[in-house]
C-alpha cells in the first residue's frame, strides 16, 4: 500500500530517504547496474526528485549513485530528468510514486527554484564584492610608504573607532 512521505523543509530531505521509498514502492534496485526500462525509468524519477524538487547538482547526483554502487556521470543524470516527463507519460505508476513526496513550501515550485537562484546569485555578488574590496585595500595598504605606516595604522584605528560611535 502506498502511503505519503511528506517532507516539512525539502532540504531537511536526504536523497538516501528518497531512493530508499522509491525502491521500497517500486519493488526494482534503481541501484542496480542494469537497462532494463524499468529500472532506467525510476532511476529516471529519482534523478528528476533530486535535481528539480532538491536543487541538486548533478554531479553531487552521479556521486551519490556511485556511491551507491550504480555507474552514472552527470549527463546520464541530465539525460535521465529531460526524459522522466516521457517515462512519466506512459508509466504512471512513476507519477503517483512522485506524488507520494510532498515538498510543502508556501511558493509554487516554478518561484522556489527562483528564489533559489536569486539566493545563488547574491551569494556570488556578495563574495565577489567582498574579493574586490578586499583587493583594493590590500593595494591601498601595499603602496603605504614604509615611513608613513604608523600614522597609517592610526588612522584607520581612530576611522574604525568612529564608526563603532557612529553604530
Amino acid at each position: 500500500m502506498l502511503q505519503s512521505f511528506k517532507v516539512e523543509n525539502m532540504k531537511n530531505l536526504k536523497p538516501i530517504q528518497i531512493a530508499n521509498k522509491i525502491i521500497k514502492e517500486s519493488g526494482i534496485d534503481i541501484f542496480e547496474n542494469t537497462r532494463k526500462q524499468k529500472h532506467i525509468e525510476y532511476r529516471s524519477l529519482l534523478c528528476y526528485l533530486l535535481r528539480i524538487k532538491l536543487n541538486m547538482r548533478w554531479t553531487l547526483i552521479a556521486k551519490f549513485f556511485l556511491d551507491n554502487k550504480k555507474e552514472m556521470t552527470h549527463a546520464t543524470c541530465i539525460h535521465a530528468v529531460k526524459n522522466y516527463p516521457m517515462y512519466k507519460s506512459y508509466n504512471k505508476e512513476l507519477d503517483i510514486i512522485e506524488n507520494l513526496f510532498s515538498f510543502k513550501s508556501n511558493l509554487p515550485i516554478d518561484q522556489i527554484d527562483r528564489v533559489h537562484y536569486l539566493e545563488n546569485k547574491c551569494k556570488l555578488l556578495e563574495n565577489k564584492l567582498e574579493k574586490q574590496t578586499q583587493g583594493k585595500l590590500a593595494n591601498l595598504i601595499s603602496n603605504i610608504p614604509e615611513t608613513r605606516e604608523t600614522e597609517a595604522v592610526e588612522r584607520i584605528g581612530l576611522m574604525i573607532k568612529g564608526w563603532k560611535w557612529k553604530k
